[in-house]
């Protein structure tokens, strides 16, 4: 308890008296009070004890009070002062990233503009009109020449097309690299609309920047995603055995992803299968020709692969085994 606080009750208490020099003290030790809470030699009414204890304890709320408030006024304006500097934090970032962005779609813009200056071309007699910037994607519109909409049934069409995702990578590497590369960094699709003569459209060609990565990653094996290479591998292996020449007959396709290698299981019944010169002549000349058919050939080709010619007896023992690569069908 404060002096102040114990002087009070000495002004109530009959006890006390008043000194000129150092005010009131107490009349029975001429000292000023020396209590904790209460003073045993005490002597005042009951009423004025209780309106003395009223007044100290609303006294005590009042400057609790006062300090609370002061506290949560202080708390309020830290509070006020995180949430401006927060605010004009993320400001400034938005509009660094909106900044950011622009530029970024502006150096994109003139790489566009800058490849359209090269624009009609023809590659691998498909004529790649125009290229156009869009929000989330960039447009190739290619022209197939020679081909009209309604020299093909409907069924035609759905066929060839679901194989053109992966074939139309292989276009990837032969554009402006500086293009691709921008649209990885901004995670921009490529989308190439292919076009009939007259202009008409037949369908439409998403490339993800997964895709795009795949294909202009120089170390990696593969230029077309795997779900289309084991669709194509399910839909031959549904056709066959078939002979894939007089006698020589296909009994199976499988693809190793880990060695980049297909295999072709063959069985022949013709009787000038033996190992040697003559068996590696027939698999690069009327073999080659006619397996070249195969879709799973072709994207094999397109991922620069090898294929293993594999020749299987009756008694499913391997006969001959021609392995030919990139430097044999590149050539051709």
């Amino acid at each position: 308890m404060e002096l102040s606080d114990k002087l009070k009750y000495c002004a109530i208490c009959r006890n006390s008296k008043r000194d000129i020099e150092r005010g009131i003290v107490c009349g029975l030790t001429n000292e000023k009070p020396v209590f904790d809470k209460h003073c045993a030699d005490l002597q005042a009414s009951a009423h004025e004890i209780a309106e003395l204890e009223e007044s100290l304890i609303g006294g005590s709320q009042k400057s609790a009070t006062k300090i609370m408030t002061a506290v949560i006024i202080v708390i309020f304006a830290i509070a006020m002062g995180v949430m401006w500097l927060i605010h004009n934090i993320d400001d400034r970032t938005a509009q660094a990233a909106a900044k950011n962005a622009e530029m970024k779609y502006n150096a994109l813009e003139s790489i566009v503009k800058a490849k359209m200056a090269t624009l009609p071309q023809t590659i691998n007699g498909i004529v790649f009109d125009s290229i156009s910037l869009h929000k989330k994607y960039v447009e190739f519109t290619l022209r197939l020449p020679n081909t009209y909409i309604q020299d093909y049934p409907d069924d035609r069409l759905i066929c060839e097309s679901k194989f053109r995702h992966s074939e139309a990578l292989k276009y990837l590497p032969n554009e402006d690299s500086i293009l691709l590369k921008a649209c990885l960094d901004d995670s921009l699709q490529i989308r190439y609309a292919f076009r009939e003569s007259a202009n008409f459209s037949i369908y439409t060609i998403v490339i993800h920047p997964q895709d795009m990565e795949q294909a202009l990653n120089p170390t990696g094996p593969f230029r077309c995603p795997r779900k289309d290479f084991d669709r194509v591998l399910r839909s031959d292996n549904k056709a066959i055995p078939f002979d894939i020449v007089n006698k020589i007959q296909l009994s199976a396709i499988k693809m190793d992803y880990s060695a980049n290698k297909l295999t072709l299981n063959l069985r022949s019944r013709r009787k000038d299968i033996t190992k040697g010169p003559a068996t590696e002549n027939l698999v690069k000349t009327d073999l080659w020709k006619n397996a070249n058919d195969l879709y799973a050939v072709k994207m094999l080709i397109l991922n620069e692969g090898t294929i293993d010619f594999r020749f299987i007896g009756t008694d499913d023992r391997l006969v001959e085994s021609i392995v030919i690569g990139p430097d044999f069908y590149q050539n051709k």
